[in-house]
């Protein structure tokens, strides 16, 4: 499905404006953004059919395509698994976002902020947790410093069986 969805992405930017090739909004989601979708539509539908039954569905958010946000105190979507690219490598360097405030990517201007997507390398803020604001990139920062420390936990057992 991602490799279709590329190619016609490819196909149709060729037929349009350079401007609006750098529009996050024209990127095709992948097969990934695809079943998260999925499962966030089917927990909302459960929700909606338990409605009329009075009765919570039996299900976690949390395996059903949510991720919760401690610090905000909400469940924020989860748009891509985490380690998963949003777009081929020569689509991503294509999109940027170029949010130069005193607080870049703080506000759904930033076209990341709004297509709810982290910043990245090729953004101006380049995605630096000091200086970029998108909450979308804080979450994935967050996401994978606990995934580096439960490697580096299974890791320091592996040498302690040593």
């Amino acid at each position: 499905m991602s490799d279709i969805q590329y190619r016609h992405w490819i196909s149709s930017m060729g037929r349009k404006s350079a401007a609006s090739v750098h529009q996050l909004k024209t990127l095709p989601p992948t097969s990934e953004a695809f079943v998260e979708n999925v499962k966030r539509a089917h927990f909302q539908a459960c929700i909606w059919r338990s409605a009329l039954t009075g009765e919570a569905p039996d299900m976690d958010p949390l395996e059903n395509g949510w991720v919760s946000d401690d610090d905000f105190g909400v469940l924020m979507p989860v748009t891509l698994p985490p380690q998963t690219e949003i777009a081929p490598a020569a689509v991503m360097k294509l999109i940027q976002c170029g949010c130069s405030s005193e607080t870049p990517c703080s506000t759904e201007r930033c076209g990341c902020v709004a297509g709810q997507m982290s910043c990245s390398a090729f953004c101006r803020c380049r995605a630096k947790i000091r200086t970029c604001r998108n909450r979308w990139t804080l979450l994935k920062q967050r996401i994978e410093d606990a995934n580096d420390s439960d490697e580096d936990e299974s890791n320091d057992e592996d040498d302690s069986d040593d």
